[in-house]
């Protein structure tokens, strides 16, 4: 097992929001609704931003991390629930998200002799090698932090911003939206005026539950490991030994090729379904879902793979995209492994994918009160999922110092998902990360060469 690579941290602090004005609106605690209800007990959300930007230490300290405070305490004062904690009284029949004068968000200031673009490149690396550049947020059974934030710097070639959120409390579209906040305050020198479209929405009113889902989520936690069991401890989920956390590219000549091999395919079984829109999401989700599955070597039965989906546009009343909070729910798709990878494994894919997202068009919340109990009964190793999404456009996460290198989703090594994202060229690519056993990775090297081969015959 590798060693992680050593920080030495030269400051553990607390950043507080800037004191709203006093006609603000930004509530300083919201109830949850069936949405946060729904991951309130899932692990973290973990991601790291590197950024080439050489600077000595001195320099950093007294000129790089006043500035990324002082705009961070900024952003704050829009987003107060960040500074917070998700809190359930004894009395309380739910959790809230609470702030109070006073909260504020672990900040840590680390230094790293590691070896940055190392850190910040696509091979495949030990995923234990990022874990001193992560922050970790300390929960308690009646207690968590929203919130933790590290910085690292890699002396004289750049540093690292790194995140962990509480995904009972926001999902990846908001806790984005907040980080290019973040962002644009420190590169406009702390201006405290944010666009509209940075602008958290708070209103809970408009999320309606017609079918009681957030009983339903709520009798699902109380009822696990203990009767009326009120905890808030996240799941503390472990990356397995060995694992390896890799990326790799597709272009939009892949993906066009890919979709070309896809109808062939079609036509050749007779398989068109002419309600299947073969999107660029979907071509991509199939080829890394059926990638994943060859390089595990899953053989005999059905594998799944769950399918986050934003209801903002999808709900009546429509929810404005700046929601603050929760707003996903999951369609799941199935498909035999061994149909999978076969010859037209792809194009069983695309086929089941396809069908799973037109299945939405019947009511995007019908049939999600068993959607926790149904997840837990597949076993691990056949449930694939995903985390985050090109559309939230990391790499445009710009403090001041460029844009990022790399970006990299760490927290998939603990649940198993592939992570999509923007390219950092700001192109058409998609940016997938993966995780993997040493030896599966080798094999997922070998394997994707020949498959892009395959595809674009």
């Amino acid at each position: 097992m590798a060693t992680p690579n050593p920080v030495n941290v030269l400051e553990l602090c607390k950043v507080a929001p800037t004191p709203p004005s006093p006609d603000s609106t930004v509530p300083t605690s919201l109830p949850i609704t069936f949405f946060d209800t729904l991951l309130l007990r899932f692990c973290p959300t973990q991601r790291l931003f590197f950024y080439e930007s050489p600077h000595s230490t001195t320099t950093f300290l007294e000129i790089v991390v006043p500035k990324l405070k002082h705009s961070l305490s900024f952003a704050l004062q829009h987003y107060l629930p960040l500074a917070g904690n998700v809190t359930w009284a004894p009395d309380y029949s739910k959790p809230i998200i609470d702030y109070v004068e006073g909260n504020a968000v672990s900040f840590t200031v680390a230094e790293s002799e590691a070896d940055f673009y190392l850190l910040s490149g696509d091979n495949f690396r030990d995923s234990q090698y990022f874990n001193p550049f992560l922050p970790c947020l300390v929960d308690t059974e009646t207690r968590v932090p929203v919130l933790a934030l590290q910085v690292t710097l890699f002396p004289n070639v750049g540093f690292s911003i790194g995140y962990a959120v509480h995904h009972g409390v926001l999902d990846g579209k908001t806790t984005t939206m907040f980080m290019h906040s973040w962002a644009f305050l420190c590169a406009h020198d702390g201006d405290s005026t944010l666009t509209p479209e940075l602008t958290p929405f708070y209103d809970r009113t408009m999320i309606i539950d017609p079918s009681n889902l957030q009983t339903t989520y709520l009798n699902f936690w109380l009822g696990k490991d203990a009767p009326n069991n009120k905890s808030l401890s996240l799941w503390d989920l472990k990356a397995p030994p060995d694992t390896m956390l890799g990326t790799f590219i597709l272009t939009q000549a892949n993906i066009e090729n890919i979709k070309k091999w896809v109808q062939f395919q079609w036509e050749k079984k007779q398989l068109q379904n002419q309600f299947v829109h073969v999107s660029s999401f979907v071509i991509t989700t199939a080829y890394t879902w059926v990638c994943l599955v060859k390089a595990r070597q899953i053989r005999g039965g059905k594998v799944y793979l769950a399918i986050n989906v934003d209801c903002r546009s999808r709900l009546k009343p429509l929810i404005p995209p700046t929601y603050f909070g929760n707003c996903i729910t999951s369609c799941n798709a199935n498909a035999n492994s061994d149909e999978l990878t076969g010859d037209d494994g792809i194009a069983i894919a695309v086929m089941a994918i396809g069908e799973a997202i037109q299945g939405l068009k019947d009511g995007v919340l019908k049939g999600k009160e068993d959607l926790l109990s149904r997840a837990i009964s597949i076993p691990p190793a056949r449930l694939f999922s995903i985390a985050g999404s090109p559309r939230f456009e990391f790499y445009k996460t710009n403090f001041g110092w460029g844009r990022p290198r790399k970006v990299e989703t760490t927290s998939i090594d603990k649940t198993g998902a592939f992570s999509l994202s923007d390219s950092r060229d700001g192109n058409s690519e998609i940016e997938i990360g993966i995780v993997l056993k040493k030896h599966e990775s080798e094999k997922m090297v070998t394997m994707q060469d020949l498959d892009f081969m395959d595809c674009c015959l």
